[in-house]
């Protein structure tokens, strides 16, 4: 028998239902295999590297009193000292309970459950698309290449080499699925089919999916075995989901633009529009299979980045013997604690609840800096937008006040709202950045800390400098309040710090936060949006593209991206744009020009705002809240560029157009 005849009965064999039915039922049963022998050897009792069980690991509290010191004599003293004995065994036995907690992760199988059903998944693709001969020899013919590769030493190359082999083979799997799925008839479907097709055949496009497909793959190969763990994770998710929603995003635009302007300029469109085919069919095909292509992306991205995560969260971190278990006897790393509770989690993120005013005073503040505005510039106006303009402004430095400490001054914070954290059994982390006069780096200010009536901690700060303190749940009071109390200064030895300090008004600049629920439903969460947002630029290009030649289209298309993605940065800007000059002179152009920025900072708000990769990579939790309105906000978008898209399309002359 010839090869070509051995070949054509292979495929038959792979394409036959009954094949595709047992080969199911083989991967299936593997998959429930696997993850039922990790489950009993990961809950098989171990030893740790010290020879003690695990869980046994630093299992007594500490000794309250040092052995030198005195034995209490008076009745006070006896109870001073139990009550203080009871406080600190309280205090072990929560910070057990916490520790347990974040260290349950070791023993969840979730992580390879979600391992082992994406690769099940992508396998049972590839077998009902007909191809399960054909990657497996594939893989044996990998395999057979890059053995070697190891064995001579070649590791990071073996590596990449599996790594860009593996995204490929998913990606023209998914691919070809959704060939599958979008195998309707219709002239929709036949455009969005045509749109995949094309996808894979222009070189501009082409050459940024292989781009992605290799940063992808090589991107574990850039993170230092050496650096703390917590700081692997965060790169890998900044580049990995960032990097990748950027490609992807350049890629939609290119992509569309090209499509829409080329088969205008080359006449292709007469084909498709003289079949006949409406305007909206045309423009809905066009779309369909962008965002088609944009989710296989996705899909490959997002599932690469998420094992190799959890691959990432199974190693061991900075003073840890085998990962999860601390060395010289500790209950956890810092690197793992600050990793499983910051990083790898969905924080809830409170800010501490801003100072009460009374209405009618502030209103009579508002007018007296209005008068006295008036009599300082001559000429100016009593407006509403100068009286909005005040509020602003005395608002501003009324909170700027509320977060700043005087030298030797203290100031009480109140958290309020973390009654689940506290339920929960969680630790929470204390976040605060200290500014003081130009924050020289070479000067450390001493700050006195208290937690809901505990006594006074000295903490050395940097200046201009996030730091963090974990807090035990029974921080917060009955009333799901945390209070605390800061001095600007050393409170025991009454050493005030030489200037103010001050607590600024961004992300992590005085907060607390705890995590609330799964990283991975928070990582659904982001994919999905970065996903929205993918759909709604697809429709921004495909509409440029009907009125625009390619370098216009691209130029808008690109122009208009850029502006929404900076749109927060903006917004920030504006804060220290100023329209008048220290003579109280204004500036027309400078009005002009923060009246177009203002307006362009609220068209992209929301879009801005969302910062999926931001909020995965700080562990903050996107809450279905914001999710739902932003798809609404974005479909709102998407069905209005749409419409006007149709409608161009409409009154374009398609056959005089030279594409010029």
């Amino acid at each position: 028998m010839k090869l070509r005849e051995r070949l054509a009965q292979i495929d038959r064999l792979q394409n036959s239902r009954l094949f595709k039915i047992i080969a199911s039922c083989v991967i299936i049963a593997i998959a429930i295999a696997l993850l039922i022998t990790y489950v009993v050897i990961r809950n098989a009792p171990t030893s740790s590297a010290s020879g003690q069980p695990a869980a046994a690991i630093s299992d007594r509290p500490p000794e309250t009193l040092p052995s030198d010191t005195p034995e209490p004599q008076t009745p006070e003293e006896k109870e001073a000292l139990a009550r203080a004995k009871a406080i600190e065994r309280t205090a072990f036995e929560e910070t057990g309970r916490a520790v347990d907690k974040l260290l349950a992760a070791r023993s969840d199988p979730t992580s390879v459950a979600s391992g082992i059903a994406v690769i099940a998944a992508m396998a049972l693709v590839v077998v009902w698309l007909g191809l399960a001969l054909t990657y497996l020899a594939l893989a044996i013919a990998v395999a057979a290449v890059v053995a070697p590769l190891y064995l001579l030493g070649y590791r990071e190359t073996a590596q990449l080499a599996i790594g860009v082999i593996a995204l490929t083979a998913a990606f023209l799997a998914l691919l070809q699925g959704s060939r599958v799925l979008l195998s309707g008839s219709g002239p929709v479907m036949a455009i969005a089919r045509n749109m995949l097709t094309e996808a894979v055949r222009m070189k501009a496009s082409l050459i940024l999916i292989i781009a992605l497909i290799v940063g992808m793959a090589a991107l574990p190969g850039i993170l230092s075995e050496e650096s703390p763990l917590r700081y692997r994770v965060q790169t890998f998710l900044q580049f990995g989901t960032g990097g990748s929603f950027w490609v992807i995003a350049l890629l939609t635009l290119l992509f569309a633009c090209a499509s829409m302007a080329y088969e205008q300029r080359e006449k292709v469109i007469w084909q498709t529009m003289t079949k006949p085919v409406a305007p909206w069919q045309y423009i809905l095909g066009k779309w369909l299979g962008l965002i088609t292509l944009n989710a296989v992306l996705l899909i490959v991205c997002a599932s690469s980045v998420f094992l190799f995560t959890e691959h990432l969260r199974g190693k061991a971190a900075i003073g840890e013997v085998e990962p999860f278990v601390a060395a010289d006897g500790r209950r956890v790393t810092e690197d793992r604690l600050i990793l499983e509770s910051q990083v790898l989690a969905s924080r809830v993120r409170v800010p501490p609840l801003a100072p009460e005013l009374d209405p009618q005073k502030f209103l009579d503040q508002v007018a007296l800096r209005v008068d006295e505005e008036l009599k300082r510039v001559p000429g100016l106006r009593d407006t509403p937008e100068l009286r909005q303009q005040i509020h602003v402004e005395l608002l501003k430095s009324v909170t700027q006040a509320f977060r700043s400490i005087g030298s030797g001054d203290n100031r009480r914070y109140l958290f309020a709202n973390l009654m689940e954290a506290r339920e929960s059994g969680v630790p929470l982390t204390f976040r605060y950045q200290v500014d003081a006069g130009s924050n020289r780096p070479d000067e450390l200010y001493r700050i006195g800390l208290s937690i809901s009536g505990s006594n006074p901690v000295v903490k050395e700060v940097a200046l201009g400098v996030t730091q963090t303190v974990p807090l035990l749940p029974s921080a917060v009071l009955d009333d799901g309040i945390v209070v605390v109390d800061i001095l600007n200064g050393d409170p025991y030895t009454d050493r005030n710090n030489p200037e103010t300090i001050s607590f600024p008004q961004t992300a992590n600049g005085l907060e607390i936060s705890y995590s609330s629920g799964s990283y991975r439903w928070n990582y659904l969460r982001v994919m999905g949006v970065m996903w929205l947002k993918l759909s709604f630029l697809a429709m921004l290009a495909v509409w440029a593209g009907t009125f625009l030649s390619f370098p216009v289209a691209c130029l808008v298309s690109f122009g208009t991206f850029i502006t929404a993605e900076g749109a927060s940065f903006l917004r920030k800007a504006l804060e220290y744009y100023n329209t008048v000059d220290e003579q109280g002179n204004v500036s027309v152009f400078a009005v002009v020009v923060r009246a177009i920025s203002v307006a362009v900072a609220n068209v992209f708000k929301l879009y801005s705002d969302l910062k999926p990769t931001e909020k995965l990579v700080e562990g903050l939790r996107l809450p279905w809240s914001d999710v739902a309105v932003g798809a609404m906000v974005l479909a709102g978008a998407t069905f209005i560029l749409y419409a006007l898209a149709v409608y161009t399309l409409k009154k374009r002359e398609l056959a005089v157009y030279s594409g010029q």
